[in-house]
């Protein structure tokens, strides 16, 4: 007689669940997979985010891409790393800070122009070196240039640096989509000069069907310019591109102010809703583009932010999230004092002092949200 039973499948993402094979999609312990129907499931992969209700997505990279990177490890190539110093802290994929593990790497920190003129640039190099080494980079600051990359910028301090380093070894350029990889090469190839007998080309990786441009460096080694590490975990990524230009910033951040106390919120547009889930009142300091809307919440406006979503005048959102179910929530609770920060990757940052609060966010799903000290310290600004 035929039989039927009930798939399994994982609560959060869907995934079929299995437990034969845990590099595969949907993988759960076997011992989990055994209780009753009744029971809420998630793959492990669902349950390693959901855990603490506090896990940034991180981008997605392909395989060949990590295959370009052993090669980089194999041959101890310098890793020219480019970031957009506005938002990057959740750019890292793990797959890749793993294969270039223990090399040498050379940080360009573009963007700086986004960020207020008061902030200290030793200050932001030290930042940055510090978010490199919790992604198991060993990145001090004498390793990071803070830069404003455009079409007319001189960069031969920088191809000095790199030449410096590289110890005649190969040097591959790497970056999240949008950071300024183009613009740095272009730059670079503007005082470049070519001493070897091969000349500069695009193609192929070997073995990956991933199209580089190959510089020449001497009669043996080159800098590899690759593509873009996908930003698919950005609130950017999300957006028509109308609405993805007002998002983000074309000119120097300004602070907006505003004071919370528990259970009122800020709304920026129909993007990001954060709220002050316990805690003291506190001052927020909300880095963001000056088109995006900042709007303080009462408790009761906090509840129904997410009725105004299907409003025609809420500008600008998703258009996929325009309901409660369509976003993640994530509540931070804060442990550590002094100036702290939290940020949505692509929108921006919100600073504070920590002070033992418990925030809760709320952002589209596959957003990335993140927490750590502050990008712009207060004292910087006195």
């Amino acid at each position: 007689m035929s039989r039927m039973s009930v798939v399994r499948r994982c609560y959060n993402c869907g995934a079929i669940l299995q437990c034969e094979d845990e590099h595969k999609e949907g993988y759960i312990d076997k011992s989990l997979l055994e209780q009753g129907n009744e029971a809420v499931l998630f793959c492990q992969d669902c349950y390693n985010r959901q855990r603490y209700n506090f896990a940034p997505r991180e981008p997605h990279v392909s395989p060949e891409f990590l295959s370009l990177l052993e090669d980089a490890q194999a041959s101890d190539s310098l890793i020219v790393y480019v970031i957009d110093l506005f938002s990057f802290e959740s750019s890292f994929a793990p797959e890749v800070t793993s294969r270039i593990e223990g090399l040498n790497i050379l940080v360009v920190a573009n963007k700086r122009d986004l960020l207020p003129e008061h902030c200290s640039a030793e200050w932001l190099k030290e930042y940055v070196a510090h978010r490199f080494r919790m992604a198991r980079l060993q990145v001090k600051r004498e390793d990071v240039i803070l830069t404003s990359l455009s079409s007319t910028i001189d960069v031969s301090a920088i191809a000095k640096e790199i030449e410096e380093r590289r110890r005649r070894h190969d040097v591959y350029v790497i970056g999240a989509a949008g950071a300024g990889k183009t613009q740095l090469i272009y730059a670079y190839l503007r005082g470049y000069s070519n001493d070897s007998n091969r000349a500069v080309s695009s193609g192929d990786y070997p073995g990956t069907s991933i199209r580089v441009m190959m510089i020449p460096l001497d009669g043996s080694t080159f800098l590899y310019d690759t593509p873009g590490i996908p930003t698919d975990n950005s609130i950017i990524a999300k957006l028509p591109s109308d609405e993805a230009r007002a998002v983000y910033p074309d000119r120097a951040v300004k602070k907006k102010g505003v004071n919370l106390s528990e259970g009122e919120g800020v709304a920026f547009g129909g993007l990001c809703l954060l709220e002050l889930h316990k805690g003291e009142k506190t001052s927020l300091d909300c880095y963001v583009s000056s088109r995006v809307p900042v709007e303080k919440k009462s408790a009761k406006g906090v509840k129904s932010f997410f009725a105004e979503l299907t409003d025609k005048s809420t500008y600008p959102k998703v258009p996929s999230a325009l309901d409660a179910q369509s976003f993640d929530a994530f509540d931070i609770e804060v442990t550590e004092n002094g100036d702290r920060d939290i940020g949505v990757e692509g929108l921006g940052f919100f600073s504070f002092k920590g002070n033992g609060q418990t925030w809760r966010i709320f952002v589209p799903k596959g957003v990335a949200v993140y927490t750590t000290r502050a990008k712009v310290r207060k004292d910087d600004q006195r």
